[in-house]
């Protein structure tokens, strides 16, 4: 791999993202399970250190919105009488945008349009949360990490097995087909192996493999 001041910033990207391929929940809450955030900064700030990489997360301008909900929540006092407790809660949002910094050419920047959300009884808690919880979410999403419940290294598994599956059936198209080019150059009065060979290699066949696929086809065609 090229070194990182020698790379584009699309490149350091998608290094920063085979470090974070798959991180696993560690954090309950409200009825679900979710990854914290600083489990996943603890991964990807490591590949944005190594590949001098910075995130500048900003709220665009003018589009910051503030909104009150009250709602009631039905009580019953120690000796049994039902009242209302009332609840205020605010609800911020604002339009947002992450931009991608290549810090070994600080010209070259990625802008990613964003939403943040939140939700608190306190507006400052609201906005932080709602901070928090946007960057956690715009990371996942961006680097497309898995967030499995079970073990990462059963991901992997299943994520090989998909690779491996995915490489014969590329293997088995090629194989067919250069299996034809054979046939076409038999049918074209190459006779020799000498020709055949010359002929695979330009058409860009190893030479390792194509000794392999020359023996098959002669045994198939006797």
């Amino acid at each position: 791999m090229a070194e990182p001041q020698d790379m584009n910033i699309y490149q350091k990207l998608a290094a920063i993202r085979e470090l974070v391929e798959v991180i696993q929940r560690n954090k309950s809450g409200y009825g679900y399970t979710y990854v914290s955030e600083d489990a996943i900064m603890a991964k990807i700030s490591v590949g944005m250190k190594k590949y001098n990489v910075s995130l500048i997360p900003n709220i665009t301008p003018g589009t910051k919105q503030i909104e009150e909900f009250k709602w009631d929540k039905a009580k019953f006092t120690k000796d049994g009488k039902p009242y209302d407790e009332h609840h205020t809660e605010h609800i911020i949002s604002a339009d947002m945008t992450y931009t991608w910094v290549n810090n070994d050419n600080p010209e070259e920047r990625i802008v990613v349009d964003w939403l943040m959300i939140g939700q608190q009884e306190d507006a400052s808690q609201a906005f932080g949360s709602g901070m928090s919880y946007t960057a956690r979410y715009f990371l996942l999403k961006y680097f497309n990490i898995a967030t499995p419940n079970d073990d990462p290294d059963e991901f992997r598994r299943k994520q090989k097995a998909t690779e491996a599956e995915e490489t014969k059936r590329i293997t088995e198209a090629m194989k067919e087909e250069i299996n034809g080019l054979i046939k076409s150059v038999i049918d074209r009065k190459l006779r020799t192996g000498a020709e055949i060979k010359d002929f695979l290699i330009r058409q860009g066949v190893k030479d390792g493999d194509l000794n392999l696929l020359i023996a098959d086809d002669r045994s198939r065609t006797r």
